[in-house]
């Protein structure tokens, strides 16, 4: 059985964003800014929040949660004067003997179309191919929602597939277009750039 090398959640720095752990005090933020929008929340597992209330809770669930060496979840917050917190990605699910992990992200809809969110998921994808020994990131999509597979794309993944009615989200069952990246497509491209 083969298990992975974990770093757990360390900040990472790109050219506009800093990803960082969150903490309570995050809780307001997060809620008004994308937990609270139906918009935003239509094709994830979870229902907009209603109030402050699940948002506070989740908070201290994440921010507990950091003991734990395999977690990977970081507050998106754009490194301007404002330090505005965006959205979230994470590291959804694991699995130690096919050394995979899948992402998932969350961006509140003033910063949709900015480029945010596929800047954080290549700096995601640098951070746990350098640091762990994962060998497969993958993430998938509703294939109602083709902007999030173009976020995708542009970080670098390839497009693998739809699996039909695969996925249950606030739309009900769907169908979901599947992404990766291997170690050795990772390496390839870091050995043409140099």
């Amino acid at each position: 059985m083969l298990f992975l090398i974990n770093i757990g959640t360390q900040p990472i720095h790109t050219e506009r964003l800093l990803l960082r752990r969150f903490t309570v005090a995050d809780a307001s933020a997060a809620y008004h800014n994308w937990q609270n929008d139906p918009v935003v929340t239509r094709y994830l597992t979870w229902p907009a929040y209603t109030s402050l209330a699940p948002a506070k809770t989740r908070m201290a669930l994440t921010a507990a949660s950091y003991r734990q060496p395999d977690v990977y979840q970081w507050a998106m917050q754009l490194t301007d004067p404002a330090a505005t917190l965006i959205g979230n990605i994470s590291v959804v699910s694991h699995d130690d003997d096919l050394q995979t992990m899948a992402i998932g992200y969350v961006m509140g809809q003033t910063w949709w179309g900015h480029g945010y969110m596929p800047e954080a998921l290549r700096a995601v994808i640098d951070y746990l191919f350098s640091g762990t020994d994962v060998n497969r990131i993958e993430a998938r999509h509703d294939t109602h929602n083709p902007n999030s597979g173009k976020v995708m794309h542009k970080a670098g993944m390839q497009f693998e597939g739809v699996l039909r009615q695969r996925g249950l989200n606030n739309t009900g069952l769907c169908d979901e277009a599947f992404y990766a990246i291997l170690r050795s497509d990772w390496t390839e491209k870091h050995r043409q750039n140099d």
